[in-house]
């Protein structure tokens, strides 16, 4: 299959028509975003065009085959059956981060990180009045690892935990040992897990093992996740 570069200058698109304003020079290779000069598939384009052919453009309710598509794609690339129930629409993993904050702590609660990371997580952190507390990845052997002590040491201070798996921007396909560990730290000291995983399907030398997957944890974490 054959892709080609589309040139999205002068089309109002932040990786481009931004830079200017955020970095002082339009002449930078935009890297900093994650955001695809390709086109997308041609189904994806004429379903769109399909609907948009309609002219009216009301509310919108949700068919049993969008919560079934979920279910067999979560079965079928993650091996984890998930409930219709407890599939939620949202939109977006930004704004579900900051749901989640709002339901699951209060201000001045300590919600766990680790950097280097996404920078909503802790600036939702902030934003909410929560504490941050961050447990910095140690960088060993090129490759980030996770401090298991000081882990534990402020998951004792934390009422939520925001993993992000895999981890952005270190790339890291969390193992199953230490997604089991994580998991039994959080459940000693009662820690919400909130598990960004929309990444999961650009995982493919290992293996992505799905927090909600875990049948200890399923009842005290939140997946979010999207399509790519």
């Amino acid at each position: 299959m054959m892709f080609q570069a589309i040139n999205r200058k002068g089309t109002y698109t932040t990786k481009y028509d931004d830079a200017k304003k955020k970095f002082g020079r339009d002449d930078l290779l935009p890297l900093w975003v994650a955001d695809m000069d390709l086109a997308s598939p041609l189904c994806v384009q004429e379903t769109i065009q399909k609907r948009a052919a309609h002219p009216v453009y009301g509310y919108t309710v949700y068919p049993n085959a969008y919560y079934e598509a979920i279910q067999n794609w979560m079965k079928k690339r993650f091996d984890w059956a998930v409930d219709a129930e407890s599939i939620v629409p949202c939109y977006g993993v930004v704004p579900s981060l900051n749901f989640a904050i709002n339901a699951y702590s209060k201000e001045g609660d300590g919600i766990l990180i680790q950097t280097p990371l996404y920078p909503p997580f802790a600036a939702s952190i902030k934003e909410k009045k929560r504490k941050l507390l961050d447990n910095t990845l140690l960088y060993k052997n090129g490759r980030y690892q996770i401090d298991f002590d000081d882990f534990e040491s402020k998951a004792k201070e934390s009422t939520l935990f925001l993993l992000c798996s895999p981890h952005n921007p270190t790339g890291r396909a969390w193992t199953k040992e230490e997604l089991e560990k994580i998991i039994d730290i959080c459940i000693k000291h009662e820690v919400l897990i909130i598990s960004d995983e929309i990444h999961a399907d650009v995982v493919y030398a290992q293996i992505h093992h799905s927090i909600g997957s875990f049948e200890k944890i399923k009842q005290r974490c939140v997946i979010l996740s999207s399509t790519l």
